[in-house]
């Protein structure tokens, strides 16, 4: 890692379940993955704002912190279907999700959302311009405390 600092905080902070990071648009991905690694039982992960990181931190959270129960990155613009699809897969219990602004989502990060993770009951999709009535629908049908 460039930042020293960045380092820091991802080694020597102690383990936390909820942690934000929020508006850090030089926040790279290897902090990301670094927090994953080291903090397993993380469940809440607001990274809005963090407009440099890619499907790759995402991905690393979803594979290391299988508890997450709620993600907010709203605005990462760089963050692609395979981001949410990765935390659908991987985290199940879901509650919260945030990804109002990602414009490069399409229905299909949506659809696996509502077909793995069941207790949805909050999600945000303003500004998605990619999303279609049929993201929608399909919440309704597999996420029922929406």
């Amino acid at each position: 890692m460039r930042d020293p600092w960045i380092r820091a905080v991802a080694e020597r902070w102690p383990a936390r379940s909820v942690l934000g990071v929020v508006g850090c648009i030089i926040l790279p991905d290897a902090w990301t993955r670094a927090v994953a690694e080291r903090w397993p039982a993380l469940t809440v992960l607001s990274v809005a704002g963090c407009c440099n990181l890619t499907d790759a931190s995402i991905r690393a959270v979803a594979e290391g912190c299988p508890a997450l129960t709620g993600l907010r990155v709203e605005g990462c613009d760089n963050l692609t279907d395979a981001s949410i699809r990765a935390v659908a897969e991987r985290c199940p219990a879901l509650t919260r999700l945030d990804v109002n602004g990602c414009n490069n989502m399409t229905d299909a990060s949506i659809r696996a959302v509502a077909e793995r993770c069941p207790a949805l009951s909050l999600l945000i999709v303003d500004w998605c311009r990619n999303l279609t009535d049929a993201s929608i629908r399909a919440v309704a049908e597999g996420c029922p405390a929406l």
